[in-house]
């Protein structure tokens, strides 16, 4: 379904959100048997919009989550700011949502468990919100996130588990400046991961036609896999780390942390994988 939401001093957000349904379309019966659902939300980047990023949101959907994915208000902005608001704000419009009698996600949501994802300024975004003080997400992954000085000062803040994924042939957004936001301003007092997709790019985050064409204008450097290619592999760390930290299902732990990982590092699959899991939380594994 599609929703607005203000969040101040940007404006209008505008949003769609997708739920687990009984079947597809528009407004669709909600199906509620596994219910009540994490919530997760979504960001494209620069002059992006939502529309062009929904093989996210589809395919958290499918597994079991509640998703609203917005457009900001001003999407030729360089405020990360806006799209930070954009999270915190998704959040809270998802929780109205939960209570209106009338919205298809009426209590499907559980309320307590809220993940974030974005893509560059939206990337850059999701960390800032992911640390500003009485933030309720409680797992992030930032994809080719934008790294400005405030989004390095939020990192700082970062307290509950994040995913920095980032392509190896990325142009617009390269793994050095990622490497750098996970080494130097995400602190090792929380649950970090880097990882860089071999012959990925910063496009192909996108939905696959918008991604061909981005690359016949030549914004980013050629790829080195397909676009499906890297839909896949960057699928397969995030859900796992939402997976594991959002609904705590253990045998996603392979996946991100264990021999699953370090096998897609040993065929080249990554060209780099690096995390720190605090001593205190070692302990409960």
């Amino acid at each position: 379904c599609k929703v607005w939401y203000l969040a101040p001093p940007y404006g209008i957000y505008r949003a769609v959100i997708r739920y687990p349904a009984t079947t597809d379309g528009y407004r669709a019966p909600a199906d509620s048997t596994a219910a009540p659902y994490p919530g997760i939300v979504v960001a494209n980047g620069f002059a992006g919009s939502e529309s062009q990023i929904t093989w996210i949101s589809e395919h958290l959907t499918s597994h079991g989550y509640v998703t609203l994915c917005f457009t900001p208000p001003r999407r030729l902005s360089w405020d990360t700011t806006q799209w930070a608001n954009g999270f915190l704000g998704g959040v809270a419009c998802l929780l109205k949502q939960n209570e209106r009698r009338f919205s298809p996600v009426n209590h499907l949501l559980d309320g307590e468990t809220w993940g974030a994802i974005g893509l560059s300024m939206g990337g850059g975004g999701c960390v800032e919100a992911t640390g500003t003080a009485g933030s309720r997400i409680d797992a992030s992954v930032a994809l080719a996130p934008a790294g400005f000085p405030k989004v390095h000062a939020a990192a700082q803040n970062i307290t509950v588990p994040i995913q920095l994924q980032v392509g190896t042939e990325d142009k617009l957004v390269p793994p050095n400046n990622v490497l750098e936001l996970y080494t130097d301003h995400l602190t090792n007092d929380t649950t970090k991961e880097y990882l860089a997709i071999t012959g990925a790019n910063h496009v192909g985050y996108i939905d696959e036609p918008y991604a061909e064409l981005a690359q016949r204008w030549g914004i980013d450097n050629p790829p080195g896999i397909p676009v499906e290619q890297q839909h896949n592999i960057s699928r397969k760390y995030f859900t796992a780390w939402f997976q594991y930290h959002l609904r705590h299902l253990e045998e996603y732990y392979s996946f991100i942390f264990g021999e699953e990982a370090e096998r897609d590092l040993e065929d080249g699959i990554l060209a780099d994988l690096r995390f720190n899991i605090p001593q205190d939380f070692v302990t409960l594994q």
